[in-house]
């Protein structure tokens, strides 16, 4: 095309002497010369000639012979005979030579170059590095230019951009074209400074920012430079290199396709500056007309190509009709059938037509399914790709035609559209790692496009919803340099005079979804300063009116008070939070009176729609125009009259008003504040604080001073308008007089709306008062947040501002009590709830429906205005008062909470007695709700409102937290409340509650907390929350919400929130995933509960039938348990036979389970899977590299092991059995003392596990590093099943042969791999927790309870350092209930053997083993065991006196005991025991039967008969004998109730006469074995100083002190005494009780005759009381004969 029309254009643009034949001529010597290859096909023939003579011969062979030249000089650099730099130089010689042979030379081997290109992949390694690098010395020394520079360059970006491989592996293809580029780019990079565009596309490449950061950042460097150097030269400067890209790239005809997307400087009249464009001089520049601005140009395909409505061919009806179904009822839970059924329903011919209709029918109209439309493109895999590519291309169409719609910043609906399928096409792309690229889409230019164009209203929320989709991609969310480069954008958009405030808010809320902070954002405001700058009056992005149109001139009318900026120079006060389209309010804004016709628009837009006029008026009205009155008094008088006089009255006052509570409020909060927080680091916390502060402080004072004011100027300006406008059409006098019944309507008509619009009024002036204070604030403290700021950068220390304390006239803080008083740790919670409470509910304003809905310039019309104002003073009624009561509610519990202190977690609603303030104030929300007329039947404006309210509540609950758990409760009643006059809030809940932040462990323990709060109060329905945890759990493949799922069953069965019979998807999940899981077990355990829960419900229920899936549930749970073999010692268990019996047939059951499974294995299976592990034995044995290491682990991956759950599971357990048997089978005998030892060989287990290991690490199936970490953790889990189901297949075959079963190889088996897997690894370190858990759950599952045979080696396994150190050291404690789950597993084992007085040796050496890992724990992780001593107790018999001590006489971390032998030592004026000691145990799990009985006789000693009953309960089921567990759970709970009950009590209680004692003086009447168990649960609480050991030390003094029985007196001293005589450690609360006991005179202890019984107990009473004394103390002062 470009030659025909250099030839259609010749003759005009050159001499008439030259014919058409010599312009052809001429355009083939070029051709040729850029091509040498097409000489051949131009070869210029003599006239007369014909093909085939002389001419052309000579031309062939010449042609070959410099073919033939330019291939021996390539081979001379291939074969080290010439350098690279030699046949560099020889090429710019030939470059520049006049001789045209070695010019044609130069052209061909930069031909063949490029045309070998395609080739490269293929090269070997020393040849590639040797092209690269002779390719970038062509770049760097300029041998090419032009269009071929831009070929070699993108030849270069191409190979970056492809993946690098194996960093190791240099023989395969994968990542040969990246090292050419890394090869060729090294050359030139000194040249990049050239091409800043070119960079950027550089620097964005992935896996280059990953793995070459320091080249990333040199060329970032080069960048800056260059962006310095072209901001601080001249326009024309910018290019004055010749040779550079620029200048050629201006020389090439412009018709020719760029292929690197270079630099163009331009000027102002969009015109390419060059060295090479003399026209452009600096007169033509600074005379070159004004820029206009267009919308289109440059910004991509999707808006530039005008494409007619493709007709896609669709489908034949019947099955069209069955899609569109399909797509209809697709949801989350069904995206699996759905996808499955498309599959096999269409073709992939028809994908034109669904992705078009998905586009337009779907995903721009409905914004909530997305994510399910994303998911179910997911899983249509392969299959949907064409799909995916359909949906695409239809998005880009149809953005591009609301973008060029005429009524796009008109029209909502179309700009609502437009953000829809922005917020999809972010997801379908930067979410997924894929780009938008700049030819189909250029949103920054778009961005700047609409600024010039006033288009910023429909596409900042486009652009805005686009890079939400960046927030979870690993590649695009911030910093990637794209996506600041659009933020920076915004951020300058952000700072323009008088852009909207919906525009500024939608900047906010990308900001924070994207985690960003505003201030980090680079500022770049040059870029925008260089765009054609938009007229803002009449402009949708600004909130500018023109206001001035008949306006006289003079000072009043002067542009420098132009609304935007106030007189004074002030900055724009907006007036309200709401989806208002409101200017900024001006301070000192200009007043007019004229009441022309003409004038009868409000400086504060929009105004009209929100002011009210009373209906009732009309009477008024008609009453006039009966009695013949002309006067221009009536309801459109008042419309039109009203906005106008609140209008003025606002801007008449607000000036002094702001500024008086401005300054008062900032003046006062800086003083405070700066006070406060000069101990305080975090400027964050300092900044949020002063903000609320003096927002309140502002809000408040310019509420309190404007009312009466406003009022008064409201009515004013109102009758001046009204007696104008009824003057007027009166008479042509403006002096007429008005009769006495037309003022008397408009006195009326000023009174009543002067009132009904004050609280308008009010809150605007509130809400500027309250904005201009903050940004006055933050100027104000500026200083200090920026010296605490730059002195941690430069010291890495905290900032501490001393100043305070060296003013020597400053009364504080030197006044302040010692505890008000700044400390260097900072503000602590409790004080910083005084900030919190400032926070303010904003106002509502009474906002039209349609104006709820964000339409920013939509205006009501007067009719449903007029329409709806019958149901707004209801609506306001709602809102205010719900508001009201929620800030008083929150203020008391704040002031409720921060006296409570430390005990503020303890304190529930529950708690409270019936005529608290906070019960008070959720029954007034609730009688104010249930009296709203037509409850449940809200309006439309009245339900938006509730709704609003109710889900800034909802977000509220997430921003708590779990230490506060009253104020959790109150929302929650809020919450209820508002259901109860609008029904859709709980429907919606269910909704809200699936967005819900669940990232982090501490997010879904909140969650779990809040959905167990909005269950009990029928706010959200089980059957959603039932296929809500069904999808999250994923079949198993989520471990995280498998877990938490499972928590959230066990803690909703225990407090009776939900039946089990409600939650049928769940439990058919868990009853699947019993079997064959890691947490099996536990899963196990979960259905037992639920089985009884189940029973006692039915029992309690029996006319109610169950579900058919819970009874396959039930009965699945049955077939599970099976028959086992009978268990050992089940007498002397405090298990359950159930358990015992689920446990002990486990071997059994896995073995079937194996047997069942290997039937279906292929005959050869064992032929090949050894193979396989002898090619691993013979590759670690030679010792080669990694190269052949990573090519038999892409062969296991090509035989499916490590991505087909089936292979994988065949080729471990087949492995795992070989092993095990080779090791046994080749064993050596030596010969010992008594016995023959086989001695056994290890290598082959060594080097599996090693294969394991390298398995692991190398796994990865694509996807983001989440779900690669994932995949790993599910590749573990199955290795380690198929293993630990093995190994109990084993052992059971081996009971069944009655041969004896060696442990040794199982055992360096699992050592192997947990020293492997858990040793430091940056691939493995990310998961390192899921590595843990997943071990520690294989462990739990092959207990000794199961596999009694491998206990010392269990016991070995899981103490290990690797694991155990490694599990307690998790971040936030993760690890601590796995490792309690797995101790109380070896406790619950030695149990019945530990009460047999006879232990065999083997029994003894595993106790010796478990007393020294208890050690272990004690010295390093005290507060482990001690967290866990209430469920440690429980396991231990009473007669392990010494193990029990070990852990009793844990301690925090830190703590320094109080010496207990101190004379005179005080318990009770020790701070600590004001501070309860942390307890992790379930404490009310045991008690949950009479849990609801036991708080109400706590609380009320209702039911009287409970305590007589007591002692019936704690008894084991079906057995007359005492439940330790129990009776341990019931003592601690009593105790801590007494705790929290004494602490909040003004007046102490009588210790002797409360509820607690009379329960725990109950226990005393058991007979002496139940009394005992009482009193041991009373001494387990005797431990380090705190609350709970204070307590407990009193009761157990009463009891010896106030018992009528002196059995109780001696069992009391025994349970002292028995614990004391062991060796140590011994309890320090134990100690400090048995000293007092002897040593107070008070008890009388050695008059006792139980201590003079027999010679042998009075010398061991003298010894020990010894030993508790001080040296010196006589036993005669302690009553001792």
């Amino acid at each position: 095309s470009m030659l025909a029309q250099e030839i259609s254009t010749g003759n005009t643009n050159n001499t008439s002497s030259q014919t058409l034949g010599d312009r052809i001529k001429i355009l083939t010597e070029a051709c040729v010369a850029v091509h040498p290859n097409l000489s051949s096909a131009f070869v210029q023939q003599p006239q007369g000639d014909q093909p085939g003579n002389s001419s052309t011969q000579q031309s062939r062979e010449s042609g070959d012979e410099i073919e033939e030249m330019a291939n021996s000089y390539f081979q001379k650099i291939y074969t080290s005979e010439q350098s690279i730099d030699e046949v560099v130089n020889m090429l710019k010689r030939f470059k520049v030579s006049g001789t045209q042979k070695e010019n044609d030379i130069f052209a061909c081997m930069i031909h063949n170059l490029f045309d070998e290109y395609r080739f490269f992949s293929k090269y070997p390694e020393k040849e590639l590095r040797i092209t690269g690098i002779l390719f970038g010395k062509l770049i760097q020394h300029q041998l090419v230019s032009s269009i071929t520079l831009g070929i070699a360059l993108r030849y270069v970006l191409e190979a970056l951009r492809k993946p690098p491989g194996p960093l190791t592996e240099t023989t395969s293809n994968s990542g040969k074209m990246f090292r050419f580029g890394m090869f060729a780019l090294e050359q030139f990079k000194e040249r990049l400074h050239e091409w800043p565009q070119y960079c950027s596309h550089i620097v964005q490449i992935p896996h280059l920012k990953e793995g070459y950061a320091t080249l990333v950042q040199e060329i970032e460097g080069a960048m800056v430079e260059t962006q310095n150097k072209s901001s601080a030269g001249s326009i024309g400067s910018a290019t004055n290199d010749s040779n550079s890209v620029l200048s050629e790239k201006k020389q090439s005809n412009e018709g020719v396709p760029s292929t690197v997307s270079l630099l163009r400087v331009t000027d102002v009249g969009g015109n390419v500056v060059t060295a090479n464009n003399p026209e452009a001089k600096t007169a033509d520049i600074i005379n070159a007309p004004p820029r206009v601005a267009k919308f289109g140009p440059k910004l991509g395909r999707a808006v530039n190509i005008i494409e007619e409505d493709v007709q896609h061919e669709p489908p034949p009806d019947s099955v069209l009709d069955k899609v569109q179904f399909l797509i209809n009822n697709v949801t989350m839970s069904n995206v699996d059938s759905k996808a499955a059924s498309l599959k096999d329903l269409l073709q992939p011919k028809y994908f034109g037509w669904l992705g078009n209709y998905l586009v337009v029918k779907r995903i721009s109209t409905q914004p909530n399914f997305h994510s399910v439309y994303l998911a179910f493109l997911e899983q249509l895999g392969d299959y949907g790709r064409g799909l995916v590519e359909a949906i695409l291309s239809s998005v880009y169409l149809n953005i591009g035609k609301l973008l060029r719609s005429p009524k796009i910043t008109t029209s909502s609906s179309e700009r609502s559209l437009l953000k829809n399928l922005g917020s999809w096409l972010g997801q379908i792309t930067l979410a997924r790692s894929k780009p938008i690229l700049q030819i189909t889409l250029d949103c920054k230019e778009l961005l700047y496009q609409g600024y010039e164009n006033g288009m910023l209203i429909a596409v900042t929320p486009f652009v805005a919803k686009i890079l939400e989709g960046a927030k979870k991609s690993v590649v695009f969310r911030p910093p990637n340099p794209w996506v600041m480069g659009l933020l920076s954008v915004f951020r300058a958009l952000y700072g323009v005079d008088d852009l909207k405030m919906n525009i500024k808010f939608e900047v906010d809320v990308l900001c924070k979804n994207l985690s960003v902070q505003f201030e980090d954002i680079p500022m770049r405001a040059d870029d925008l300063a260089k765009r054609i700058a938009p007229v803002k009056t009449r402009n949708p992005d600004f909130n500018i009116k023109s206001i001035v149109s008949s306006q006289s001139p003079g000072p009043n009318n002067s542009s420098s008070n132009s609304v935007g900026q106030g007189g004074d120079g002030k900055p724009n006060i907006q007036p309200t939070s709401m989806s208002l389209s409101t200017p900024a309010l001006q301070v000192g804004s200009p007043l007019t009176s004229n009441g022309s016709n003409d004038q009868q628009q409000t400086v504060i837009p929009n105004l009209a729609s929100y002011v009210t006029i009373n209906p009732n008026l009309n009477h008024f009205f008609q009453q006039l125009a009966t009695s013949g009155d002309t006067s221009n008094i009536n309801n459109a008088t008042l419309k039109r009259n009203v906005p106008i006089a609140v209008d003025r009255a606002i801007r008449e006052i607000i000036q002094p008003v702001v500024e008086r509570s401005v300054t008062i409020a900032c003046i006062t909060t800086k003083e405070i504040v700066v006070k406060d927080f000069a101990m305080e680091s975090d400027e964050n916390k300092m900044r949020k604080a002063a903000q609320l502060m003096v927002a309140n402080l502002a809000g408040s004072l310019a509420l309190v001073t404007c009312r009466e004011p406003l009022r008064a100027s409201v009515s004013t300006h109102l009758r001046q308008l009204l007696v104008n406008s009824a003057s007027a059409n009166s008479s042509e006098s403006t002096n007429v007089q008005l009769s006495d019944e037309v003022q008397s309507v408009i006195d009326q008509c000023v009174n009543t709306c002067s009132n009904d619009n004050l609280d308008l009024g009010c809150m605007l002036i509130e809400k500027a008062a309250t904005e201009k204070a903050v940004r006055d604030m933050d100027e104000a403290i500026a200083p200090s947040l920026q010296t605490r700021k730059k002195h941690r950068e430069q010291t890495g220390q905290p900032f501490y501002d001393m100043s305070i304390f060296n003013s020597t006239n400053q009364r504080y803080p030197a006044a302040l009590p010692e505890s008000l008083r700044p400390k260097p740790v900072g503000l602590r919670s409790e004080q910083l709830h005084v900030y919190e409470a400032f926070q303010r509910i904003p106002r509502q304003p009474n906002v039209p429906a349609q104006q709820q809905g964000g339409a920013s310039n939509a205006i009501s019309p007067a009719s449903d205005a007029a329409g709806s104002m019958g149901n707004k003073d209801a609506a306001k009624f709602n809102v205010e008062s719900f508001t009201r009561i929620a800030m008083k509610l929150e203020n008391v519990i704040t002031t409720l909470l921060t006296a409570a202190g430390s005990r503020a977690p303890e304190i529930t609603l529950s708690i409270l007695p019936a005529d608290h303030e906070v019960k008070q104030l959720l029954f007034a929300s609730k009688q104010m709700t249930t009296s709203v007329p037509a409850a449940g039947q809200l309006a439309a404006p009245e339900q938006d409102s509730v709704l609003q309210f109710a889900q800034n509540i909802f977000k509220r609950l997430y921003e708590l937290r779990l230490s506060e758990p009253l104020r959790l409760e109150a929302f929650v009643g809020l919450l209820d409340s508002l259901n109860g006059c609008c029904r859709q809030l709980s429907k919606d809940i269910g909704t809200w509650a699936t967005y819900a932040p669940t990232e982090t462990d501490g997010q879904r323990k909140l969650h779990r907390t809040v959905l167990l709060l909005l269950l009990r109060s029928n706010l959200l329905q089980v059957t959603e929350l039932d296929i809500y945890l069904c999808e999250r759990v994923d079949s198993g493949r989520n471990i995280v919400w498998l877990e938490f799922t499972m928590a959230f069953i066990r803690t909703a069965l225990h407090e009776k929130i939900v039946n089990p019979n409600d939650l049928p998807h769940v439990l058919n999940v868990l009853n699947k995933l019993s079997i064959g899981n890691a947490h099996s077990h536990q899963i196990s355990q979960l259905l037992s509960f639920i089985q009884e829960v189940s029973g006692l419900s039915s029992k309690a229920d029996k006319g109610r039938s169950t579900p058919d899936n819970v009874a396959v549930t039930v009965s699945g749970l049955n077939a599970l348990v099976g028959k086992p073999d009978k268990p050992t010692h089940q007498e002397s268990s405090s298990m359950s036979s159930a358990s015992l019996n689920n446990l002990a047939g486990a071997t059994k059951r896995a073995l079937d389970s194996i047997e069942l499974i290997s039937r279906k294995d292929p005959e050869n299976l064992v032929q090949h899977v050894t193979l396989l592990l002898d090619g691993w034995m013979r590759l670690n044995s030679d010792g080669t590299g990694q190269n052949k290491t990573m090519q038999f682990i892409q062969l296991l991956q090509q035989n499916g092991i490590g991505k087909d759950e089936e292979q994988t599971e065949r080729f471990f357990r087949v492995s795992t059995e070989i092993l095990v048997r080779n090791v046994l089978k080749n064993a050596s005998v030596e010969e010992s003392k008594s016995q023959a030892l086989k001695q056994l060989n290890y290598l082959f287990i060594d080097e599996y596990g090693k294969l394991v290991s390298v398995l692991m690490r190398h796994l990865n199936s694509g996807g983001s590093s989440e779900q690669i970490a994932s995949q790993r953790i599910s590749l573990l889990n199955q290795i380690l099943g198929v293993t630990m189901r093995t190994m109990m297949a084993d052992y059971e075959r081996s009971k069944r042969e009655r041969v004896r079963w060696d442990q040794r190889p199982w055992f360096r088996l699992l050592l192997n791999l947990v020293m492997n897997l858990n040793s430091p690894s940056s691939t493995l370190d990310p998961i390192s927790y899921g590595i843990l858990s997943v071990f520690g759950s294989a462990f739990h599952v092959v207990q000794p309870l199961v596999i009694p045979g491998f206990a010392f080696a269990w016991l070995e396994l899981i103490s290990h350092r690797m694991f155990l150190s490694n599990l307690l050291l998790v971040k936030g404690q993760k690890g601590w209930a796995l490792a309690h789950q797995l101790l109380i597993d070896i406790f619950l084992f030695l149990e019945p053997h530990l009460r047999k007085t006879e232990l065999t040796d083997s029994i003894r050496h595993l106790y010796k083993g478990t007393l020294r890992v208890l050690l272990v724990l004690l010295h390093d992780f005290p507060a482990f065991l001690s967290g866990y001593h209430l469920s440690f107790c429980n396991v231990i018999p009473e007669n392990c006196v010494q193990m029990r001590n070990i852990v009793l006489s844990a301690i925090s971390r830190g703590m320094t005991l109080p010496d207990p032998f101190t004379p005179d030592l005080k318990v009770d004026k020790l701070p600590e025991v004001n501070k309860s000691p942390v307890i992790l145990s379930n404490v009310v799990g045991p008690l949950s039967s009479i849990r609801e009985g036991l708080d109400s006789f706590l609380k009320t000693r209702q039911p009287a008969d409970f305590v007589q009953t007591l002692l019936s309960f704690l008894c084991k089921n079906g057995i007359n004998e005492l439940d330790s567990a129990r009776v341990n759970s019931l003592v601690l709970y009593v105790g801590m109730h007494a705790i929290a009950k004494m602490q909040n009590s003004q007046v102490a209680p009588s210790f002797a006469h409360t509820a607690e004692m009379e329960i725990i003086l109950r226990l005393m009447d058991l007979n002496d074995s139940g009394r005992y168990t009482c009193l041991n649960a009373i001494a387990n609480q005797l431990r380090y100083p705190s609350s709970h050991t204070n307590y407990f030390s009193h009761v157990m003094l009463f009891l010896f002190s106030e018992a009528k029985d002196e059995s109780v007196r001696e069992q009391v001293t025994r349970v002292l005494l028995e614990r004391l005589i062991v060796h140590r450690p011994h309890p320090w609360g134990l100690l400090v009780t048995f000293i007092e006991l002897i040593k107070n005179q008070r008890y009388q202890f050695w008059t006792h005759p139980f201590t003079r019984c027999a010679t042998e107990i009075e010398n061991l009473f003298e010894r020990v009381a010894k030993t508790c004394m001080t040296p010196g103390t006589k036993l005669s002062a302690l009553g001792v004969e």
